[in-house]
């Protein structure tokens, strides 16, 4: 009895410490996120504000510096946007699953860079609110990583239904890792927040070389209800 309350003991003890590392390091990408990015940027509107006041007698300049002012404030909406959709899902109550990955996928491209390119195979089928939601975070964690870690121009999003099947793949074109066999090799042993989601809902992620990346292979095998 004591070995099986030891056990026990130990295996929630390794679950929370996984949980928690896992949401630790959510926290730390947000935070860096929001210094190297959103901080960053607003900073320069700080040196934005004490060139006008130098400049307040020149209007060519004051000029000048207000179009730069309103460019970079782009910027900073779209870094707001950025954060904010990582946050909360895009998806609307009364759309389908399949909806929700296009405006995903249409959302998180960057202008001038980026671009996401949505390939669905096969009629949409019914799943769990619970296998929606996770499934969703899988892809817009994948996308994320892409972008952000590889250097992509391109990355497609492909979802296959088949019979109480659904195969999800995120490719990109990213030249971001020198050494790809041995990223696919630590990825595919990583537990991380992508692997807790997929075995939460009982499906499985795999990494492989893609025809032209890095491409994640999520496969769900589900019942109808």
């Amino acid at each position: 009895m004591g070995y099986l309350f030891k056990s026990k003991a130990s295996f929630e003890a390794e679950t929370s410490r996984q949980a928690m590392e896992a949401c630790e390091h959510i926290i730390s990408e947000m935070g860096a996120e929001l210094h190297d990015d959103l901080i960053q940027r607003l900073s320069v509107f700080r040196l934005y504000l004490d060139r006008l006041e130098s400049s307040k007698n020149d209007q060519t300049e004051t000029g000048s510096l207000i179009l730069s002012m309103n460019a970079d404030f782009q910027e900073v909406v779209q870094s707001v946007r950025r954060i904010s959709r990582r946050l909360l899902p895009v998806k609307m109550e009364q759309d389908s699953f399949q909806k929700g990955i296009v405006m995903l996928c249409q959302n998180m491209e960057r202008p001038g860079g980026g671009t996401i390119h949505f390939e669905p195979t096969g009629p949409e089928q019914k799943i769990s609110s619970l296998a929606e939601n996770y499934l969703f975070r899988i892809i817009q964690e994948l996308i994320h990583n892409a972008l952000k870690h590889s250097s992509a121009w391109h990355i497609w999003v492909r979802l296959t239904w088949v019979e109480n099947e659904l195969t999800v793949e995120v490719e990109d074109d990213g030249t971001g890792f020198s050494k790809i066999q041995e990223f696919i090799t630590a990825l595919n042993k990583k537990y991380n927040t992508l692997r807790m989601r997929s075995n939460v809902i009982g499906a499985s992620i795999h990494y492989m070389q893609g025809k032209r990346g890095l491409l994640a292979n999520v496969n769900y095998k589900f019942q109808r209800t």
